[in-house]
């Protein structure tokens, strides 16, 4: 279908562009330039702004169905039945405060296992909770980052490659291959997350520029909706393998 391959070709675009833009990271470690600036809350504004995509990553986290529209295309349906309803003797949501929150939303079927784990009588997404745990420990870091400077001994060098290496190993276990193991996949999406503020925080280190951390966050964004629309596509081609006929293949 031309639709179809458009949408793979507008997303391997989109895959290439979030590992060349590594490229002119690196030549900024190296080659830092020499920028003069005297905003003193330069830190506490990029930590801020940061914090709050953390923040609002960690709130979609829990509603799953109403992110999930962003990504759809028109003439595209979701269906409730399939995205959120409870897995038989499990429960698949909560009711905390009168809102609910969605913490298992795959389809019940053999090519989604791997995608979630069980909590007592609660089952949830381990992708979800691995971003989820990433943005809390990346919070943290952000915090302190925004009263205290980098402790001696830390190299700029490695915060941005450990940075890097998080990000490029969670966009690569979507674009080649399905991670079945529920701890490396917890752990590579953790790892995505914390790896943004490392290389925040290695950059700022490096050339303290307000301009280029508002680029920073923008471009974190970018890699966030390519983690998401590349986990969209591994879903379709996991249902797509699928015997079985249920809503998410109409």
């Amino acid at each position: 279908m031309p639709n179809e391959q458009t949408r793979k070709k507008s997303l391997y675009f989109m895959v290439f562009v979030s590992f060349f833009s590594f490229l002119p990271i690196m030549l900024i470690v190296f080659f830092p330039p020499e920028i003069q600036e005297s905003f003193k809350w330069r830190k506490q504004v990029s930590g801020l702004l940061f914090i709050l995509i953390c923040v609002l990553g960690m709130i979609s986290v829990f509603f799953p169905k109403n992110c999930s529209k962003i990504f759809h295309q028109s003439g595209e349906t979701i269906s409730s039945d399939v995205l959120v309803r409870e897995k038989i003797g499990f429960q698949r949501s909560s009711k905390i405060l009168g809102v609910v929150l969605t913490h298992g939303h795959h389809p019940e079927c053999r090519g989604f296992h791997h995608h979630e784990f069980r909590v007592g009588r609660k089952t949830c997404c381990i992708a979800c909770m691995g971003l989820f745990s990433g943005a809390v420990s990346a919070i943290f870091g952000a915090i302190s980052y925004l009263f205290f400077e980098l402790p001696a001994g830390i190299d700029v060098l490695f915060l941005v490659v450990f940075g890097i290496t998080g990000v490029s190993l969670c966009l690569l276990q979507y674009t080649f291959f399905d991670v079945h193991s529920g701890l490396i996949r917890f752990s590579l999406n953790a790892f995505f997350i914390f790896g943004m503020f490392s290389i925040l925080a290695g950059i700022d280190g490096t050339v303290q520029c307000l301009a280029l951390n508002f680029f920073l966050n923008g471009l974190f964004v970018f890699w966030l909706f390519t983690r998401i629309l590349l986990s969209k596509s591994k879903h379709k081609e996991i249902c797509q393998t699928c015997s079985i006929d249920c809503n998410l293949k109409k």
